[in-house]
């Protein structure tokens, strides 16, 4: 049974979303009923599901097999010191559920892989990447050419974010950075300042939320750099390459 202040509470979550110009209240509605995978739930994917969940999506799909340490705290917002030695995906749900009391939040305690991904992201209708894993981006990516469902890759390292969106491939992660294996940088290595990994997650949640409610122009096939150090940002048409292995004649 619902508690019986939710009805009003999700009411609430969108009274401004109305307000905006060219937003229907069907695809307010729409709200919801998606379902939002999130694969990585460290510092990207906790920013962008605070807004998502608050937002009032109504599922989402937490997918990491990490457990919580002490240096995650300066960057991942939605963890306590109460939660280190917890799996994320536990201490990020535990959250999200006092965030909302409509979400339902399905938990994973595993890497995603090109074996498994059709079973965990089968029921998503948008995927976000938090990955800091290659061959698990590369899955991803794979996977988001085949299945045609809109993705977002995000990343931060240093002083710099990144969103791309992705739909079917064509362009793919591939066409941007070659090697996809190859772009999950350590930030234990590189270093990040934390809110820049926050601004990449808020950018994933915005064009989610923007695809769902079918507002602005999108992300997909373009990507979005912002420069903390010079507080710059640019946006990108990336084109698509016609010898890529992954989306290309060359597959």
């Amino acid at each position: 049974m619902s508690h019986p202040s939710s009805v009003i509470t999700d009411k609430e979550r969108v009274r401004r979303l109305i307000a905006l110009p060219g937003i229907k209240p069907d695809r307010v509605a729409q709200l919801r009923k998606s379902v939002i995978a999130v694969v990585g739930v460290g510092g990207i994917g906790q920013a962008a599901l605070q807004y998502l969940v608050a937002q009032g999506i109504g599922r989402v799909i937490l997918i990491d097999p990490d457990r919580v340490e002490g240096h995650n705290l300066s960057r991942q917002t939605l963890l306590t010191p109460q939660s280190i030695g917890q799996f994320k995906v536990d201490a990020v749900a535990s959250r999200l559920q006092e965030l909302s009391l409509t979400v339902e939040v399905e938990k994973h305690c595993v890497n995603l892989t090109e074996d498994n991904a059709d079973q965990l992201l089968n029921e998503a209708d948008i995927v976000l990447d938090g990955v800091d894993n290659g061959l698990a981006r590369e899955a991803l990516n794979r996977y988001g050419i085949y299945s045609g469902k809109p993705m977002f890759f995000a990343g931060a390292t240093g002083y710099e974010a990144l969103v791309f969106g992705m739909r079917g491939g064509k362009p793919c992660l591939t066409c941007l950075f070659g090697s996809v294996r190859d772009v999950a940088d350590d930030c234990a290595v590189t270093g990040v300042l934390g809110p820049v990994v926050a601004m990449a997650g808020l950018v994933q949640a915005q064009e989610t939320l923007k695809w769902v409610l079918q507002a602005g122009r999108s992300l997909v096939g373009r990507l979005w750099q912002w420069d903390g150090f010079s507080t710059t940002t640019r946006v990108m048409t990336i084109p698509a390459r016609d010898d890529c292995p992954f989306c290309g004649h060359g597959m």
